[in-house]
């Protein structure tokens, strides 16, 4: 299996993997490929040594490629079409709200945080694939969830990779204003 054809889940698994200071190199290789390939780790772990690091690196080169990924204008995850925003002004109030909830910033916490960012990014299709519905917080975890266990790497890496690269500053200094007028209001 492909690196780009994995859910959100597994992506944030191996990240998740990558990113522990418990666990030693052969056991983040093991781990790694046996997400990548469906298989329990036992059946990793009786793979060839050669094989094994051959399966790893090739996985590692993958991994590097996906900031090259070019966004999709809708993809289909859970049975339904959606339709992402990538450009700021395009987003609504609520969108702007809950991505100034999240740490953008830090590669960790982006990750582990991709399926929200989607959500909050995302708008199910209407009519034929187009014209997305109105953007509904309230459904913001149920979609969350549904993109996590649905959508595909390949499909959300380059809107969100695209989103923060173009938006980056614009949401910096929403997120110090946000924190700015936080610190205002506690000292009344």
């Amino acid at each position: 299996m492909k690196l780009q054809d994995l859910t959100i889940d597994q992506f944030q698994r191996i990240a998740a993997l990558e990113f522990s200071p418990a666990l030693n190199d052969a056991d983040k290789r093991v781990g790694v490929v046996a997400i990548v390939e469906g298989v329990e780790v036992a059946i990793v772990r009786d793979m060839p040594a050669k094989s094994l690091t051959k399966r790893y690196k090739a996985i590692v080169k993958e991994w590097n490629e996906l900031p090259a990924l070019a966004y999709k204008r809708k993809f289909k995850a859970g049975g339904k079409w959606w339709i992402p925003t990538v450009f700021t002004d395009e987003l609504t109030a609520g969108q702007l709200i809950d991505l100034m909830d999240m740490n953008t910033t830090d590669e960790r916490q982006l990750v582990q945080n991709l399926h929200r960012i989607m959500a909050t990014l995302c708008r199910e299709a209407g009519w034929f694939g187009w014209f997305p519905k109105k953007y509904d917080g309230s459904a913001h975890a149920e979609r969350a969830e549904l993109l996590k266990t649905h959508a595909k790497v390949g499909d959300v890496w380059g809107v969100v990779s695209f989103f923060l690269l173009s938006s980056e500053s614009y949401l910096q200094i929403l997120s110090d204003y946000s924190k700015h007028l936080t610190k205002m209001a506690q000292s009344l």
